[in-house]
């Protein structure tokens, strides 16, 4: 049932409740408004039955006087007198009014009183008749009670339907904004946050109203940002994979080559079995082939530090970003890079933590800066890490940071483990400044990420702009057997 029609129900049965209750009282009532009639009636007849006692004896005309008292009850409307002689007949009597309806018998039975019959004794001077009878008759009475009664009823019935339908009314154009709202619900529920819907109504559904529009605006938004991040993604794994590419190539694919030549070279000399041949050149070929081997590997490494960043395989914060700064030296050897780490455990996942917003701040600076000069500090203090990287490589572009994820993200990710992370700018020389804390006890968070995610925010999509291979660095492999499976590749 509907929620206009479940109020036009409860008023229904509080009108009938009325209605039952209101019965009863006027019953009641009326019982004793007719009991009271009824009494009052009997002795006005009474009282006049006696006062013709009283002047019966001195009246010339006795006969005359009955008769007077006869007519003076004819048409009343509760009492009748009937005057019998000594046999018991009925020498006259007077008619009750005839009631304005007929009743129905039940209703006389519950609301007429006892039957009141009074026979008063005459004197001998009335003779031939020797007793007056006072009846006294309800009928009447009743007749007037349900009158008003039905009138009361009628009204009540009335105003109820009335009520009901004012409030039917009412109650319908109030709530059909909700029909509004369940349609735009139903729209945002497939997919569809196009929706706009005018505040009317109630104030309380119009507050409801702007509530829809306010959700769905920011569920559209979140959906356009969303469909950004995802076609960002597959930019950037593109990105990926083609400098994957070009790094196999360019960097892997000349070193195989020469270990190819020189190998080959060992190999035909030893066939032809040339006189001369001493054991010099051989040495000189298989150093060649072990320097292409080691700067081979030295690449794998490297890109593998791309394809899992952030691992750092249980050597420590300080040395894990000391290995990040020498790659990033050698790479860039005009910057100076300042690193100054406290030299303490922190927590694996705090540790982890820091290593990825330093690797994305890095990052950021060295793509879309012109920094001369790196500043990383990090330390720990009464169980809190603070930390602060600065550049000056020109400040935030006129957009701000909001336009990246990169950054945003981290900031997410460190708000989400309890601690905090600004940006800011430094005016002299120009540059960025990115700073918080972090507690030093394990993160509530949990720090594991797809891989998707992962490249997301570690390959750097970034707030200065345009996107670029990042820089991963992954610390040195102390597991012989992870050593030796690089090698072998």
């Amino acid at each position: 049932m509907s929620l206009r029609g479940r109020i036009a129900a409860m008023i229904a049965i509080a009108a009938l409740a009325m209605l039952i209750v209101g019965s009863a009282m006027s019953i009641v009532h009326a019982q004793r408004r007719v009991a009271t009639e009824m009494a009052a009636a009997g002795t006005v007849a009474g009282n006049a039955v006696t006062r013709l006692i009283a002047e019966l004896p001195a009246s010339p005309r006795p006969q005359h006087e009955l008769e007077g008292l006869v007519q003076t009850f004819n048409g009343d409307r509760h009492a009748r007198i009937l005057l019998v002689d000594a046999f018991g007949r009925v020498r006259m009597q007077s008619e009750l009014a005839s009631p304005p309806l007929r009743l129905p018998a039940v209703l006389e039975k519950l609301l007429a009183p006892a039957p009141q019959t009074r026979l008063v004794p005459l004197p001998p001077a009335a003779a031939p008749v020797v007793a007056a009878m006072l009846v006294v008759a309800p009928i009447n009475e009743i007749a007037e009670v349900w009158t008003e009664l039905t009138t009361s009823l009628l009204l009540l019935a009335l105003f109820v339907v009335v009520t009901s339908g004012l409030v039917f009314t009412v109650v319908g154009r109030a709530l059909a904004p909700l029909g509004d709202l369940v349609s735009a619900f139903h729209r945002i529920g497939r997919g569809d946050y196009a929706v706009a819907l005018a505040p009317r109504g109630p104030p309380e559904l119009a507050a409801l109203t702007r509530g829809c529009n306010d959700m769905a605006s920011r569920l559209q938004e979140m959906d356009r940002r969303n469909r950004r991040l995802s076609e960002q993604l597959l930019r950037l794994q593109d990105e990926e994979r083609a400098g994957l590419a070009r790094d196999l190539h360019d960097d892997v694919g000349p070193f195989l080559f020469a270990i190819d030549v020189d190998a080959g070279s060992i190999a035909s000399r030893a066939e032809t079995d040339t006189p001369g041949y001493d054991s010099t050149e051989i040495a000189e070929r298989a150093e060649a082939i072990r320097r292409a081997a080691r700067h081979a590997r030295q690449e794998v490494r490297r890109i593998l530090g791309r394809l899992r960043p952030g691992l750092l395989s249980g050597i420590g914060l300080k040395a894990t970003l000391d290995h990040l700064v020498a790659d990033c030296r050698s790479r860039h050897p005009a910057i100076d890079f300042n690193l100054d780490v406290t030299e303490t455990d922190l927590g694996s996942e705090t540790e982890a933590l820091l290593f990825r917003i330093v690797r994305e701040a890095v990052n950021n600076s060295l793509r879309h800066g012109r920094p001369t000069a790196i500043g990383i500090r990090i330390h720990e203090q009464s169980g809190v890490v603070s930390y602060r990287i600065t550049d000056d490589g020109g400040g935030w572009p006129v957009t701000g940071v909001s336009g990246g994820y990169g950054l945003i993200g981290m900031r997410e990710r460190v708000e989400a483990a309890g601690g905090q992370l600004e940006f800011g700018e430094i005016a002299i020389p120009p540059g960025v400044s990115i700073a918080g804390v972090l507690p030093q006890a394990d993160m509530a968070t949990d720090m594991s990420v797809d891989a998707t995610e992962e490249e997301a925010v570690g390959t750097g999509m970034t707030d200065r702009t345009a996107a670029a291979p990042s820089l991963a660095v992954s610390p040195p492999v102390r597991d012989k057997n992870l050593a030796r499976r690089t090698q072998s590749a």
